[in-house]
């Protein structure tokens, strides 16, 4: 039980130290005025090593903390903080989990369809007019951040397979069998 407590308030720090990075460094290491997502990086790493369950309550309580400081609708960002760590953790099984390639791959696709949700629900009225189309954000903004969040989840992914070792030792050594 006590290593549950501990991965509580460890993913609780990390979710809090990207919130501050994110709203503050980040915003000095823009490229073409576009800074990476350093929260949905995490999630994605954390679900493709941890699972499903994880991925999905970590999804949700970042995409939360993201409504709480950054969104007009509270919610929105912790259901797709949660769909997405509900989808990438459920294709972890199949997949070798220490390839960097495929969370490169991963977090590029995932980056895509998560801005693409976001951009689409939040500009809604505006799409639905015929006012915007969709391939000026996506030139502009959503595939320059995926590939910007590709690029930096070799570096999170690295910290995040440090933690999942940690963590599976800690299983270890609590099982009895």
């Amino acid at each position: 039980m006590w290593i549950m407590k501990v991965k509580i308030f460890i993913y609780t720090l990390c979710i809090l130290f990207i919130v501050l990075v994110q709203s503050t460094i980040l915003e000095y290491v823009k490229i073409y005025n576009i800074k990476p997502n350093l929260l949905i990086i995490f999630v994605i790493c954390v679900a493709f090593l941890r699972g499903s369950t994880e991925g999905t309550i970590i999804g949700f309580f970042a995409g939360l903390l993201q409504d709480m400081l950054f969104g007009t609708m509270l919610g929105f960002y912790a259901l797709l903080g949660m769909y997405l760590g509900l989808i990438v953790g459920m294709v972890n099984k199949r997949l070798y989990r220490e390839n960097l390639l495929i969370i490169v791959f991963f977090t590029f696709v995932s980056t895509i369809i998560y801005e693409t949700c976001v951009f689409i629900f939040t500009s809604l009225n505006i799409v639905i007019s015929g006012q915007v189309s969709l391939l000026f954000p996506f030139g502009k903004v959503i595939l320059p951040e995926a590939i910007y969040n590709s690029l930096i989840s070799v570096f999170v992914y690295i910290f995040v397979i440090k933690l999942n070792f940690k963590f599976e030792e800690a299983d270890r050594s609590v099982r009895k069998y």
